[in-house]
C-alpha cells in the first residue's frame, strides 16, 4: 500500500492508514486462507529450519549480477519535541509550532550488483521536492531553503569507494558536482567518511542472513534440546494455503531482565520459501515493527517486487515511520556493462572535480576523461 498524502485529508488518512494495516496484517495472515496455522510436528522442527534455511541461501546465491530501480516513498513522522525540532531546523519555521509533522519523501534509486566481484552501483534521484506537513491541520510547511534533496551516486569495489555528491548550488539549484574516492574501512565497524550504499541483496537480511540464524537455533536445539527463553519457547507452526505450505515462526528473545522481544516470521513455499512477513513485538503482543515482502521470479531467481516497512513507538504503539519499495525493470544474472562501475558513470560533466584521496589527487572532469590538476598551480582565469 502506498503512502499518498494530501492537505486536505492528510489527518483522516493517517488514522485510516494505521487502521488499513492493522486490518490487512491480520487478514493476510489469517484471512482466506483455507486453514489456520497449527503447531507442526516437534520431531520435524529441525527438518524445517534446516530446508527453508538452505531454499533462501541456495535462491541467494544464485544472485550473480542485478540491475533495476526501485520507486521508494517514505513518512517519517515527528512529535512533540522531535516536531519542534524539525520546524525550526528544516522549515522556515514560520507560524504556529505544530504537535506532529510528517516529512514525506519520494525517490528513485538505481542500482547494479556484481556479486561475484564485490561491486556495487547505485544512483538516487529525488521524484518530488521533499515535503513537510502539519499533521493536525493539513498545512504544507516550506522546507529551509538549505534543506534541498539532490541526486547522488556511489561506487562500491571491495578496496575503495566513489561517491559523486552536489558541489555548488545557485537559488536551490546544482551547479556542479564532486566525486570523492576514499578508502574502504577494512573493519565495518571502523569510522568512515563513506556514504551509506543500497544493497538490494539486505532485503535478504533480517538482522543477519535468515540461514545463520536458523543455523544457530538448530546448534543450539542439538546442544539443550530446545530453544527457550524463560519459558518463552521457539515456535514453527505450518499450514496449506491453497496450493502453498506456510510456516510461520517465532523466535524469542531478551532484551533486559523484564524486556522480551518476539519475531514473528512467516515463509512461503510459492516464493521459494522466502520470508513474506515479519512482526516483532513484547510478551503482550504490541506491535514494535513489521516487515512485508513481495516477490517475482526473474531467470529463475526469485526477488522482490514490492517491500513494505512500518516502525511504531513502543511506548504508545503510534505510528512513527514507514516506507514503502516497489521494484521495477529487474534484470538478474544479465550481463553489466563495463563502464557501469567506473567513474564515466558517475553523471559527472566537464569542469567537475574527482578528489583521489588514496592517491592524494585532484582531476577534472572533462571529455568523459579524469585531467589531473597539478599542484600548486593557480586555477585559469575565466574571460569576463
Amino acid at each position: 500500500m502506498k503512502t499518498i498524502i494530501t492537505t486536505k485529508t492528510i489527518k483522516t488518512c493517517a488514522v485510516v492508514l494505521l487502521i488499513l494495516f492493522n486490518l490487512t496484517g491480520t487478514e493476510g495472515l489469517r484471512g482466506n486462507t483455507g486453514s489456520e496455522f497449527h503447531s507442526a510436528d516437534s520431531n520435524q522442527i529441525p527438518n524445517v529450519l534446516n530446508m527453508i534455511s538452505k531454499q533462501i541461501r541456495s535462491n541467494y546465491e544464485r544472485i550473480k549480477s542485478w540491475e533495476g530501480k526501485i520507486e521508494v516513498v517514505t513518512d517519517n513522522i515527528y512529535k512533540g519535541a522531535g516536531a519542534e525540532k524539525v520546524f525550526k531546523t528544516r522549515t522556515d519555521g514560520k507560524g504556529e509550532t505544530p504537535r506532529t509533522i510528517i516529512n514525506h519523501r519520494e525517490q528513485i534509486i538505481e542500482f547494479c550488483v556484481d556479486t561475484d566481484k564485490g561491486l556495487i552501483y547505485t544512483g538516487y534521484y529525488p521524484t518530488k521536492p521533499l515535503e513537510y506537513i502539519d499533521l493536525e491541520s493539513g498545512r504544507k510547511l516550506k522546507a529551509n531553503s538549505r534543506i534541498v534533496a539532490s541526486r547522488r551516486r556511489s561506487i562500491v569495489m571491495p578496496e575503495y569507494q566513489i561517491d559523486c555528491t552536489a558541489d555548488t548550488m545557485r537559488d536551490n539549484v546544482v551547479m556542479s558536482h564532486i566525486a570523492v574516492k576514499q578508502a574502504r574501512p577494512k573493519d565495518s565497524t571502523c569510522a568512515s567518511n563513506t556514504h551509506p550504499v543500497f544493497d538490494p541483496r539486505e532485503c535478504f537480511v533480517v538482522g543477519r542472513p535468515i540461514w545463520e540464524t536458523f543455523q544457530r537455533l538448530l546448534q543450539h536445539m542439538e546442544l539443550h534440546g530446545e530453544v527457550s527463553v524463560d519459558g518463552y519457547a521457539l515456535k514453527v507452526e505450518e499450514r496449506k494455503n491453497g496450493n502453498d505450505m506456510e510456516y510461520r515462526i517465532q523466535i524469542p528473545g531478551k532484551v533486559s531482565p523484564t524486556d522480551y522481544l518476539f519475531k514473528t516470521m512467516v515463509f512461503s513455499g510459492n516464493k521459494g520459501f522466502n520470508i513474506i512477513s515479519l512482526e516483532t513485538t513484547d510478551h503482550n503482543g504490541k506491535l514494535f515493527q513489521r516487515r512485508t515482502w513481495n516477490y517475482d521470479l526473474v531467470n529463475g531467481v526469485y526477488v522482490p517486487s514490492k517491500t513494505a516497512k512500518q516502525i511504531f513507538e513502543r511506548e504508545n504503539g503510534e505510528l512513527r515511520y514507514e516506507e514503502q519499495y516497489t521494484y521495477k525493470n529487474l534484470k538478474v544474472n544479465q550481463p553489466i556493462p563495463v563502464e557501469t562501475f567506473t567513474y564515466k558513470n558517475l553523471g559527472l560533466e566537464n569542469g567537475d572535480k574527482f578528489i583521489d584521496k588514496i592517491e592524494n589527487k585532484e582531476y577534472t572532469y572533462q571529455d568523459r576523461k579524469l585531467i589531473e590538476v597539478e599542484k600548486n598551480k593557480a586555477p585559469a582565469k575565466k574571460n569576463k
